[in-house]
């Protein structure tokens, strides 16, 4: 059977990370099926709670670690909150989250930037990398085989988890950085090293860098074409606008553009450089969307001329 990440080599990282405006990981030891939240050991209440977060612009995904094969006995876990918006970005993360106060939980308030008190805000940047073998046979294969060697062979192995379905199964391995949203893909042990010490000092690595999630996919393209050319490495330094009759507008944190085929973006920096990018969809040769499928069509949202504009902030 041919590798969905094989047959997708020649298809562009960039602009293919899925869309959130904030993320809930929670821990859950053992295994994981096609579903991973309502396939797993939870309980059937905190699971059907849990997925029910898809649509609210927040992603829900379960986490694991080698270290941790079992919660403590009282039912107790690790869970991280984060809103991922440039400007904005947070995170909170406890230890002792119990079914409760998952069940608690408001999708959409998270999606709009409201944390409950959950936890402490931390300031970590943890990395989870896709081993979702239940979702698809490159995770397995390949995000199983980089989470070896990085337990075996990086000291801070409390930093990077196992986690369930990131979308982009063709580029395992994958793995999602927090609390920017930051995602990347065909990794490597030096790569994820690369990408774990740039994180640790709010940068990123662009050469793996698929994009960030609380931007859609055509922002993407434009935010890496700019991060690109002038090498700009700072992670939550860039916001990406959309151009509307000459007016530049902000894009809700977490919202997909399905259903247009080009637009003109501008990118603005914290410190007052700004640029426009056109973007625009094109299809690009068959692939596998996943292991065992059928060849579909591809696409990608590629950005033209990155032009240097008008300051923002003198």
């Amino acid at each position: 059977m041919t590798q969905c990440s094989v047959s997708a080599l020649r298809e562009p990282l960039a602009a293919t990370t899925p869309v959130a405006a904030a993320y809930v990981i929670v821990e859950q030891p053992g295994p994981w099926g096609r579903n991973a939240l309502l396939d797993s050991r939870l309980p059937v209440h905190v699971a059907e709670h849990l997925a029910s977060a898809k649509g609210s612009g927040t992603t829900v995904l379960l986490a694991r670690h080698a270290d941790r094969p079992e919660r403590a006995s009282d039912g107790s876990r690790h869970v991280w909150l984060a809103f991922t918006a440039p400007g904005s970005v947070r995170m909170r993360h406890s230890d002792r989250v119990t079914d409760d106060e998952l069940m608690s939980l408001n999708f959409a308030d998270l999606a709009a930037n409201s944390l409950p008190a959950i936890g402490v805000r931390t300031d970590q940047t943890p990395l989870f990398i896709c081993t979702h073998s239940g979702r698809d046979r490159c995770c397995a294969i390949h995000g199983r085989a980089l989470m070896g060697d990085v337990l075996n062979r990086y000291s801070q192995r409390s930093r990077v988890w196992e986690c369930s379905h990131l979308g982009g199964h063709r580029f395992a391995p994958t793995a999602l950085s927090l609390p920017t949203g930051s995602m990347f893909g065909r990794l490597d042990f030096d790569s994820t090293l690369e990408i774990l010490k740039a994180t640790e000092n709010g940068r990123l690595i662009l050469r793996h860098y698929r994009g960030r999630s609380a931007f859609p996919a055509p922002f993407q393209a434009a935010e890496i074409a700019v991060r690109t050319r002038d090498g700009i490495t700072e992670a939550d330094s860039l916001d990406v606008l959309w151009v509307r009759e000459n007016r530049a507008i902000p894009v809700p944190a977490g919202v997909a553009l399905d259903t247009i085929a080009s637009a003109l973006a501008e990118v603005r920096h914290v410190d007052g450089r700004a640029w426009r990018v056109p973007v625009r969809h094109l299809t690009i040769d068959e692939r596998l969307e996943s292991c065992g499928g059928d060849p579909v069509e591809g696409f990608s949202w590629v950005a033209g001329d990155v032009q240097n504009w008008d300051r923002w902030r003198n």
